[in-house]
């Protein structure tokens, strides 16, 4: 806690506080307005508002997905099931910057670049592994009676999926939305590679060229740390009880 903690006390210097005493020492002065200046001057209400939109989009459309894919690969027989669940774990040994190149052209053929669609697409085809083998970890873990009394009752594969699987599997559903959104929050490199626009800037984006843009003024600099870590946190606190029971029932097969 005490790097968050210094982080805080920093972000109240005012610049004179900075330069005068020690970077370790109490704020002789609190500097509140470091927070309106750093939303107002530097941007940082569009950077937060970029990045949410993204995350509060991608994560449950991307979790939706590998939900579904990951009940069809554990809960049906069908031929090249093992293929198509090979095909995904697969891709989490493929490092992501070799696909920066490739997807750069992709995206710019089909005028993404620049654009929230040029993070969005990228960001759920990378999460698609993890989230399957996590969720068919789970949903295999879930006793094949229970779907067959709800078929006996007449119950389709959407209704079985959103009614009975979905609500048994919230622990692992929750755990992925914390892994997710911390993923998608942070997400740097393609972001800095496909977005050259800074209307669409992303947080970690603006941190990067605050930085550089106001080296010597950390309270401002601590000031957006802060406020970027606070979403994380405030998922996390909401669904940390089903935290440790989704990632361990989801690697048990």
């Amino acid at each position: 806690m005490y790097p968050y903690f210094m982080l805080l006390i920093t972000s109240l210097k005012s610049r004179t506080d900075l330069f005068k005493y020690s970077i370790l020492s109490f704020p002789k002065r609190i500097d509140i307005g470091n927070y309106a200046r750093a939303f107002k001057e530097a941007g940082l209400g569009l950077f937060i508002r970029n990045s949410m939109l993204i995350s509060v989009i991608k994560v449950p459309v991307g979790i939706l997905i590998s939900s579904l894919a990951a009940f069809t690969i554990a809960k049906h027989r069908f031929r090249g099931r093992r293929f198509l669940y090979f095909f995904f774990v697969v891709d989490l040994a493929i490092p992501i910057q070799v696909t920066l190149l490739p997807l750069n052209i992709l995206l710019k053929d089909l005028h993404l670049l620049n654009s929230i669609a040029a993070l969005f697409f990228p960001y759920i085809a990378f999460g698609l592994p993890i989230q399957i083998l996590v969720m068919r970890g789970y949903f295999q873990t879930v006793p094949n009676e229970i779907i067959d009394s709800g078929r006996i009752d007449g119950a389709k594969e959407w209704t079985i999926f959103s009614r009975l699987m979905l609500p048994l599997a919230v622990p692992a559903l929750a755990a992925l939305t914390i892994l997710d959104f911390l993923a998608t929050w942070n997400e740097f490199i393609m972001a800095l590679i496909f977005i050259q626009n800074p209307e669409w800037d992303t947080l970690p984006l603006g941190l990067q060229a605050f930085q550089g843009q106001y080296s010597a003024q950390w309270s401002l600099l601590c000031q957006r740390v802060i406020v970027g870590v606070l979403p994380v946190v405030i998922v996390y606190l909401a669904l940390q009880r089903y935290f440790t029971a989704g990632i361990y029932a989801g690697a048990i097969k």
